[in-house]
């Protein structure tokens, strides 16, 4: 009798292990996807300079309106000065007077009345529901407590302010996996999320808000309209092949000086991949110069990282030696001086890594920028947490004396496995049978 007892209790315990491995094992698991890029940050703290004093970040997307002066008036009206010749439109303008009928905000996509017409950015976002200016202050040094940041504050950490943390690009879906085991190190892949949002169908974000009011920028709206592409990840796909003899590369900025710099340091097993979004990150910005407002759009290439790099083939290179490149031009119009300004903007973009990538740009412009993210790979028997990082850098390179600079941040995408359901039915399924058994016996 004991010894019959003993064999269904170990034939039990080896259907749950079975059940349960098969399940784990298996060559789909759901996965729920966080991707968040920390720009304009600065990681060092309490050094004795205005731009270290505290630890930031702005988490893009944003999906926060933070400027509190914009816009300055409410929905139907726009912001003048009475100085000099009459009325005029003034972004720094005191008073607000009412929207004519050919300035009324635009129409719904498709409407015909009013007429499309100047001004360009009035964005019922940026405003409450009553139609009143937005006037929430908010920026990336900020805890959820509105104090500074006095110490570095890690991806996720709950003190971490509105600012920080962004509106991140996410949702769930499922992912093809190779080999026999989820261990660390073990290759995963994704599809592109599919273009219509539901439960299942990839990561996405849709969201709009505004960057504080820091000079030369009067305001800087931001629009984001995203969804990741398809993501391949595995040891030795990122920056570093697993036979590379080196773990740890250097990247300059491409024009102007060497002022920023871009280092990686291979993480364990090598892993990374390639994952960049479909969509698209745009800003309007109102840039205050020679007395008047640059206005301006364009898409920041924020959907371009994650791309692959550069590998010199022809010498065989077993590690990234250039970042991917992309070079666009933003147009500035000047109100005061009806003039054109170019900005010609280069975006350096990179792969995916579980190592350290660490971004300097501090050399020039408004952004000083030094930051640093670390990734891990903690799965165990198919579940658990990939983070991956990304390094971003931007020139920003104006027209004869017009200003050039550079911007930067790290990208942050986490990738968290579950339990299949089939795995967890059948753990059910044997509870049941051990507790019918234990009936079975009284």
């Amino acid at each position: 009798m004991l010894v019959r007892r003993f064999v269904t209790v170990a034939f039990i315990v080896l259907f749950l292990v079975g059940a349960w491995t098969t399940s784990s094992f298996a060559g789909t698991k759901l996965y729920q996807g966080s991707w968040i890029a920390e720009s304009f940050g600065n990681d060092k703290v309490g050094i004795g300079t205005e731009a270290s004093q505290y630890f930031s970040a702005d988490g893009i997307p944003l999906g926060t309106n933070c400027h509190a002066n914009a816009p300055l008036c409410d929905y139907s009206s726009t912001p003048v000065t009475t100085a000099g010749a009459g009325t005029l439109w003034n972004p720094l303008g005191p008073g607000c007077r009412p929207l004519t009928v050919g300035e009324k905000p635009r129409p719904a996509k498709g409407g015909t009345t009013p007429p499309r017409v100047p001004p360009l950015y009035r964005n019922k976002a940026h405003f409450t529901a009553s139609g009143a200016a937005s006037n929430q202050a908010c920026a990336g040094d900020q805890t959820v407590g509105l104090a500074k940041a006095t110490a570095y504050l890690p991806p996720g950490d709950p003190l971490r302010g509105i600012v920080m943390k962004g509106a991140p690009v996410s949702g769930s879906g499922s992912a093809t996996t190779t080999g026999t085991s989820l261990a660390p190190g073990t290759a995963f892949n994704f599809p592109a999320a599919a273009a219509t949002p539901g439960p299942g169908n990839g990561m996405r974000r849709t969201a709009s808000g505004s960057f504080i009011g820091e000079g030369p920028y009067l305001y800087s709206y931001s629009y984001a309209q995203l969804r990741n592409d398809v993501g391949s990840f595995g040891a030795g796909k990122g920056f570093f092949s697993t036979a590379a003899p080196t773990t740890q590369v250097t990247f300059l900025n491409k024009a102007g000086g060497t002022v920023a710099s871009v280092k990686v340091k291979a993480g364990t097993n090598r892993f990374g991949g390639v994952m960049q979004l479909l969509g698209s990150f745009t800003t309007k910005v109102c840039y205050f110069y020679a007395g008047g407002c640059a206005l301006g759009y364009g898409d920041w290439a924020y959907e371009l990282i994650g791309a692959s790099g550069f590998k010199d083939s022809k010498a065989g290179s077993k590690v990234v030696t250039a970042s991917s490149t992309t070079n666009f031009t933003f147009t500035y119009y000047n109100t005061a001086l009806s003039t054109v300004a170019k900005y010609t903007v280069v975006a350096q973009r990179f792969p995916w890594t579980t190592g350290t990538a660490t971004v300097t740009a501090t050399g020039r412009g408004p952004h000083k920028t030094f930051a640093k993210r670390v990734g891990f790979d903690n799965r165990v028997s198919g579940v658990g947490t990939v983070q991956l990082v990304s390094p971003i850098l931007t020139q920003w390179l104006g027209q004869g004396s017009a200003p050039k600079f550079e911007t930067g941040g790290v990208a942050v995408m986490q990738i968290k496995f579950a339990p299949e359901p089939a795995g967890i039915a059948s753990l059910v399924a044997g509870v049941s049978m051990l507790l019918v058994i234990r009936r079975f016996r009284r």
